[in-house]
């Protein structure tokens, strides 16, 4: 194709596009090897593709949007040298003299004089300026400004700041620094630390002098006050890229009020962070909302909208409430209530964090603190594609409802069991060692009801004591209570004071069982001389303390009261698959080998084959007990010291065994009537 010289510029003939009409709100964007043009909206941070390639086998870096002649003005990798961009998102090659051989990502037009500038570091190359003032006696002839050792930053994109001197440029480094670049002589400034670290490909500016930085990792964008780097705030929720380039009109408004709406906002009082200059929550209008619509607006205001969102039950202090929303299609939900009514939404008042909801309706219990302060307050709800957002900020696609809600103050109904201990002998079916210290575990239930139904089983303790060489696991099993009728997502599960991943609940089971403890064996410390975890004579000071669990059930279908008691919580242990457990238990059958309470039911997971085996006689005198009645499980209601090891319980606490074989006719407060020094002593045991 033939080429038409314009001075020192080579522009393609027939090619030479038309600008840009005007001077666009929205941000530009390049990504990819491939350069790819994007329009973002930085108040949400929706992006549409204006053109998956832009005519070049390459990259196109250090974009600038050129006031001057509304053009797009870029580092083209694929000829080492500047080009441009019309409206028609071409690029345009363009020749100039003066760059060395290499190639640029940082750059940006500036506002106040017709030239563009790129850096890079490095001692051979640095800060340059080309003229694009076709008027100039140097136009299209690379200077070099200073050089890259001299002005040493790690930044990977700078815009120039309009309503400034026009020499001013800004960047954000990698470790967060502020930079004040004045090019005209090619210093910088540390104006400070923003709070956030990071490769920040893209940076903009508004005609209010407004900063804008895009992280290349996660897309967030952060909006910056160049004159206080402590006022930096989360903006938006931006695409994801491992290039990224930006370029924006600085002299235009952060959004265009002269297009039709695009934008959702909430209605609660701009305390919480609603109006776009409160940094409110919005969401560009797509096909995610709740309820059956959602309408677009320029400003925040009350909607006629079925927000589908309603509380079913009383916001009643230190009862739980059940919401209820629906969804048009499926989307991460998060939810926010102003609890102590100060106008603010805190982090510590998310009631729902990254619930994945489904078309369709969706329900979800919430604790109502019994510190809530009764009245009235707003609520904030909120569904995404991102699982993890603020309660403000933009983000493409989905909706924000805010309402009205009023929290009744009641007195707090516990409904909690007294500390338990739960103690096991895994010896079974055969006979041997009889000293009840193979699994000790203390734990406390409380239910969380609504009116007179449960809805919730928390479960809190720890793992006391292991004198076991096999491997046990520790389980609860809800009796009578199907696994359909707990809510799966909302299960949580802390040992240690960590947050497990996946859920407790044991897979392809009727039956909801809750598995708290995998292997007892394999998490306990083994003190130097000694083979257990606090049964052993001179092993009582390991520094450690138990093993702590809290485990939060709640109901997808609600129990009444009357039949959904404490006693439903069944404790018990079973062995682990792959390790050895006695002469009678299959390796790679562990999990159908149970051990329960005395005349209580095997899960659906046990294997009836062990049965009468060994000591056991299950099929005359009744589940897991010896052939002289006595159990292989005990529940003590208090705290208790278990035998040492090796002590049976008959030597430990001499009228157990009276009390077991009178089924507690006799003896009942066998456990607070022990022989001295045979007991692991709790109370005076290392607790740290």
């Amino acid at each position: 194709m033939k080429k038409i010289l314009f001075g020192a510029c080579v522009f393609s003939a027939g090619l030479s596009a038309a600008p840009f009409d005007t001077c666009p709100s929205k941000a530009f964007l390049v990504q990819g090897n491939t350069a790819t043009m994007y329009g973002v909206n930085l108040v949400s941070g929706s992006y549409t593709t204006f053109a998956e390639n832009v005519g070049t086998n390459n990259k196109l870096n250090g974009i600038g949007f050129s006031v001057h002649d509304r053009y797009i003005y870029g580092w083209d990798y694929s000829n080492k040298d500047i080009g441009r961009v019309g409206k028609d998102y071409v690029l345009e090659p363009i020749m100039t003299s003066g760059f060395p051989d290499t190639n640029f990502y940082v750059g940006d037009v500036a506002i106040h004089e017709n030239a563009f500038y790129v850096y890079k570091k490095g001692s051979s190359l640095g800060l340059y300026r080309v003229s694009l003032d076709e008027n100039s006696d140097d136009y299209l002839q690379a200077e070099r400004i200073i050089d890259g050792s001299a002005l040493n930053l790690n930044i990977f994109d700078m815009a120039f700041a309009p309503n400034e001197n026009a020499s001013l440029a800004y960047s954000v480094d990698s470790n967060g620094n502020l930079h004040r670049i004045d090019v005209s002589n090619g210093t910088s400034t540390n104006l400070g630390n923003v709070g956030q670290s990071g490769t920040f490909g893209a940076v903009y500016f508004d005609v209010e002098s407004n900063f804008y930085i895009s992280r290349n990792q996660d897309g967030h964008v952060y909006k910056i006050d160049i004159n206080d780097t402590n006022n930096t705030q989360l903006f938006a929720y931006g695409p994801v890229s491992n290039t990224n380039d930006g370029a924006r009109c600085a002299t235009a408004p952060i959004i265009d009020d002269t297009e039709d709406p695009t934008i959702d906002y909430g209605d609660a009082p701009d305390s919480y962070g609603t109006s776009l200059n409160a940094n409110g929550a919005r969401h560009n209008v797509g096909d995610l909302f709740f309820g059956q619509s959602i309408s677009a607006e320029y400003v925040p205001k009350a909607t006629d909208d079925d927000n589908g969102i309603s509380f079913l039950t009383n916001l009643e202090t230190g009862y739980e409430t059940l919401v209820s929303f629906t969804l048009s299609k499926s989307g991460y939900v998060n939810a926010w209530i102003d609890w102590n009514s100060d106008g603010q939404f805190q982090e510590s008042e998310r009631v729902i964090s990254e619930y994945q909801g489904v078309a369709g309706e969706n329900r979800v219990l919430i604790p109502v603190p019994v510190d809530a302060v009764a009245g009235s307050t707003w609520a904030r709800f909120r569904v995404s594609n991102t699982s993890d957002i603020a309660p403000q900020g933009g983000i493409d696609n989905g909706e924000v409802e805010d309402l009205n809600v009023s929290v009744v103050a009641s007195s707090l109904f516990q409904n909690s069991t007294s500390w338990k201990t739960a103690a096991f002998e895994d010896l079974w079916p055969q006979k041997g060692d009889y000293d009840f210290n193979d699994v000790v575990v203390r734990y406390r239930v409380t239910t969380s009801q609504i009116g007179n139904q449960v809805v919730r089983y928390n479960i809190e303790g720890a793992l006391i004591a292991v004198g076991a060489g096999y491997h046990n696991a520790f389980a609860i099993r809800l009796k009578d209570i199907a696994r359909k009728h707990v809510d799966e997502a909302q299960v949580e599960l802390t040992v240690d004071g960590t947050l497990q991943d996946g859920s407790p609940l044991e897979a392809n089971r009727n039956e909801a069982i809750v598995v708290i403890f995998a292997d007892t064996r394999e998490m306990v410390p083994v003190q130097p001389g000694c083979k257990f975890f606090r049964t052993e004579t001179g092993c009582s000071d390991i520094q450690r303390a138990p093993y702590s669990f809290e485990i939060s059930i709640p109901l997808a279908t609600s129990y009444n009261a009357n039949v959904a008691t404490n006693s439903k919580v069944d404790p018990f242990i079973f062995a682990v698959d792959g390790h050895y457990h006695g002469p009678f238990v299959d390796q790679n059958n562990g999990r159908g080998w149970e051990v329960h309470l005395k005349n209580h039911a095997p899960t659906e997971a046990f294997d009836s084959s062990y049965l009468d085996q060994g000591d056991d006689t299950s099929s005359t005198n009744g589940y897991f007990q010896t052939s002289t009645g006595l159990p292989w499980a005990l529940i003590i209601n208090s705290q208790w010291d278990h035998p040492m090891e090796r002590v049976d319980m008959s030597l430990a606490y001499p009228q157990f065994v009276e009390f077991a074989q009178s089924a507690g006719a006799q003896n009942a407060t066998w456990f607070e009537n022990p022989v001295s020094d045979y007991q692991y002593t709790i109370s005076n045991a290392a607790q740290n």
